[in-house]
């Protein structure tokens, strides 16, 4: 709760940092009876909750466009293209609170198998019921690994 007590209890300040900009108000207590500051608290509140609503939706919408280096993208969010030496699909995750990261070597599984592995692993972590159609349909290309130079 951003809802902070000043002076003794007689201010209270409401604040949260939405898309990158501090939004804050004051409300005053100086002088009220018990039933105005329970009013003006309810007030206060109710504005947190309206921000905090306000500051997901502003953050889950900065995730959702977040860009991703091109030469690691595989078009889907959530599964880069890396090389560990030889290429390998890396699917990282948050959802429910945790973190995942599982990769997926093209090398020892096959481009197709570990695409599908991958794919598959990311419809499970985010609680999908199954793999999204479109997923399965485009396997990025995968470049070869490039050569040290002796």
């Amino acid at each position: 709760m951003a809802v902070y007590e000043l002076n003794d209890g007689q201010l209270l300040r409401v604040a949260r940092s939405i898309d990158g900009k501090l939004q804050q108000q004051y409300f005053s207590l100086i002088g009220l009876n018990k039933t105005r500051q329970r009013e003006v608290r309810r007030a206060a509140k109710a504005l947190d909750e309206k921000w905090s609503a306000a500051q997901e939706k502003a953050r889950t919408k900065r995730v959702r466009q977040a860009a991703t280096d091109k030469k690691h993208s595989t078009g889907i969010r959530g599964i880069n293209l890396v090389f560990r030496p030889s290429p390998t699909f890396r699917v990282q995750v948050q959802a429910g609170g945790r973190s995942y990261v599982r990769e997926f070597s093209v090398k020892r599984l096959g481009k197709e198998k570990a695409w599908r592995s991958a794919t598959k692993f990311l419809a499970q972590c985010r609680g999908y019921p199954s793999t999204p159609k479109g997923w399965n349909a485009t396997i990025p290309r995968v470049p070869r690994a490039p050569r040290k130079k002796t």
